[in-house]
């Protein structure tokens, strides 16, 4: 049985590592995120939760399943009322942390300041989204930082504007790095340490041997300057893997789509490992109980007869980093 052996997919490179605090309740939740899926423990609540507060997107960036799926998923944006739902549970349960986005991007959504300002009323320790940046307005990022925003993601390929905009698609390079850098000054100006800004990448195949140069773009402009692997994302190219490997999302994490539908994972963007939504199932039901059947599975080193998890990129990567096929 392989045992799954944490984030082989990011790499921080540079900068501070935002995931270091000295706050004893935040360095409680690292360590059931790093030890519960060693132990395969799952405790009665997630320690995190995905919550997505829309499922569109304003870019069409090719190597994202987004792009490919947004015609055939039922798209729309989180009710206050489903937001209010899930965190006066969480709250109830001690979540420490929350991040506010799954298959779109969070900033299109109008309420996201007071989604995340009621996460924080609620004790969550690390409130957080990723966003591609192009709806990053000063006006919004004083809105962010006032909200109790932890850390913010920016996703952005590399530092040169056509390498950037022949992969972010829709974006302009020029006007997402002053958003940014309007962000940094606010801080600044604020005399606010948060949110911690991270720059991270998609490691397409230009930006191999170039990451010196990514990282003298953006030191003076980011907290942190990581990437992500480049994983297959567009449906139905993607082939099943068969590995005995154990992921750790059932053991840390649930996603809950915009219309309160709760699924095990962040790559099932057509929901086939939904377990309910959150109006007529409860969030700790859902992870104590019909999570279950699924981390047997895992645990019996067949999760791959589910078939989101079979087509799952991670599971590939795992198989080709550990030779598990």
């Amino acid at each position: 049985m392989a045992q799954h052996s944490g984030d082989t997919l990011h790499h921080d490179i540079s900068g501070e590592d935002i995931l270091v605090r000295a706050d004893e309740r935040f360095m409680e939740y690292r360590r059931m995120w790093e030890n519960n899926p060693m132990t395969l423990t799952a405790g009665t609540f997630p320690v995190h939760l995905d919550i997505e507060t829309t499922s569109t997107c304003n870019l069409r960036c090719p190597f994202c399943k987004t792009t490919y799926s947004r015609t055939d998923i039922n798209n729309g944006f989180m009710s206050w009322e489903t937001l209010k739902k899930i965190m006066d549970e969480a709250g109830e349960n001690g979540l420490y942390a929350c991040k506010f986005n799954f298959r779109g991007e969070p900033l299109l959504h109008k309420e996201l300041c007071r989604f995340i300002r009621y996460a924080k009323e609620k004790g969550l320790v690390d409130v957080f989204f990723n966003t591609n940046g192009t709806l990053l307005t000063p006006d919004k990022a004083e809105a962010l930082i006032e909200s109790g925003l932890d850390r913010l993601t920016v996703s952005f390929e590399g530092f040169e504007k056509e390498l950037y905009e022949k992969n972010r698609v829709g974006a302009t390079f020029e006007a997402v790095v002053k958003n940014i850098e309007a962000l940094r000054d606010l801080k600044i100006r604020h005399g606010s340490r948060t949110p911690k800004v991270r720059i991270q990448a998609v490691l397409i195949p230009e930006l191999r041997g170039r990451l010196d140069e990514f990282t003298a773009f953006w030191s003076d402009k980011a907290d942190q300057i990581s990437y992500n692997e480049m994983l297959d994302n567009v449906p139905n190219t993607i082939k099943p893997a068969v590995s005995p490997w154990i992921c750790p999302f059932p053991y840390q994490r649930l996603m809950i789509m915009w219309d309160g539908t709760i699924t095990a994972c962040y790559n099932d963007h057509y929901g086939k490992l939904a377990v309910g939504n959150v109006h007529n199932v409860t969030i700790k039901e859902a992870w104590k109980s019909l999570m279950e059947p699924l981390r047997k599975l895992h645990k019996a080193g067949r999760a791959h007869e589910a078939q989101a998890c079979a087509e799952c990129p991670m599971r590939m990567n795992e198989i080709k980093k550990r030779g598990d096929a």
